[in-house]
């Protein structure tokens, strides 16, 4: 401050040398360019004496008063009603606050499942697969891998019943690949797992829409008369999918598909096959069928036992349950 006063007073000093009405005209300007310094030399002292908070812009204060366990009690309060948004907050105040402590780790596991219910793909997988890092050997390690297949199968499934059962060729599939190769892994890693007979069942309905979707696009090249590519895609779906609900009508496109290109001999191997394996004539289907029946509902079996590091006593929850 003393500083500034003395720099003020030698900004003033030629003005006493100035004639009054000189004085009167530069004095205002002065005093501003002053008062500027003086002010900015007061709010850089507050910043400097300001303590920094790394919590101040994360976290609500209520949060900042509270201990670890009052913390992961009032995230499982609002994780069993349902307000994923604010059991989301309350983890991640865990893990930022106290991150070494007992109830790290389980924030860590129901940050996952919370991030699922709140329809967060993105982050849901995020931190699953940086769990998976962290705590491989986690006793509930099977349950990450099982989830982080219910994250891509819901992506897969647009209208919420199992999956978009459309016959649009434009389906994309993607999700529905990933959602199968994720139940792969738990059924790779853990064939005993008690997820791993819904995760079964689930990847043969996500092999028969990935087939479905493949028949689409063979549809659509023999409604454009594009027999060969059509036969090509009829090959493929034959040699790929085999068991899904698919097979009779590729066998009919493709004896059909056949017939157009007039490969008699290949069209006539075709319809034995289908007569030896369906009992009767497939139909050729050359367009657009109507929508499939929806699978009926899976069931899913229980999640993991609702204990954390404090030791909740209860029955296994269902699906809609954290671990």
């Amino acid at each position: 401050m003393s500083e500034l006063v003395d720099t003020i007073g030698i900004l003033l000093r030629p003005l006493l040398r100035t004639r009054p009405r000189m004085i009167a005209i530069r004095l205002p300007a002065l005093l501003l360019v002053g008062a500027s310094l003086v002010l900015g030399g007061c709010a850089s002292d507050d910043d400097a004496l300001a303590p920094a908070n790394p919590f101040r812009d994360e976290l609500p204060k209520r949060l900042l008063r509270l201990q670890a366990d009052q913390v992961y009690r009032m995230a499982r309060r609002s994780l069993d009603a349902a307000d994923y948004d604010g059991a989301i907050g309350q983890y991640r105040a865990i893990l930022l606050r106290f991150p070494f402590s007992q109830y790290a780790t389980q924030a860590q596991l129901e940050l996952i499942y919370a991030n699922y219910k709140a329809y967060a793909p993105d982050s849901a997988l995020a931190d699953a697969d940086r769990f998976l890092r962290e705590h491989p050997r986690h006793p509930q390690i099977e349950y990450v891998y099982y989830l982080r297949g219910l994250i891509h199968y819901s992506r897969a499934n647009a209208d919420g019943d199992l999956l978009p059962w459309s016959d649009s060729h434009s389906y994309d599939p993607t999700y529905a690949r990933r959602a199968f190769d994720a139940f792969g892994q738990l059924i790779q890693r853990y064939p005993d797992s008690r997820y791993a007979p819904d995760a079964r069942q689930r990847m043969v309905l996500l092999r028969d829409r990935v087939a479905q979707h493949e028949l689409e696009i063979a549809r659509y090249y023999m409604k454009r008369k594009a027999y060969v590519a059509a036969s090509r895609r009829a090959e493929d779906i034959l040699e790929r999918f085999q068991g899904t609900s698919v097979i009779p009508e590729t066998l009919g496109m493709l004896e059909s598909a056949y017939r157009s290109l007039e490969l008699t001999e290949l069209a006539e191997a075709t319809a034995s096959l289908a007569q030896a394996n369906y009992g009767a004539p497939v139909t050729p289907a050359t367009e657009t069928s109507g929508p499939h029946a929806k699978p009926e509902q899976l069931s899913l079996p229980p999640v993991i036992d609702r204990t954390g590091p404090e030791t909740v006593t209860s029955d296994d929850a269902s699906e809609d349950s954290a671990p």
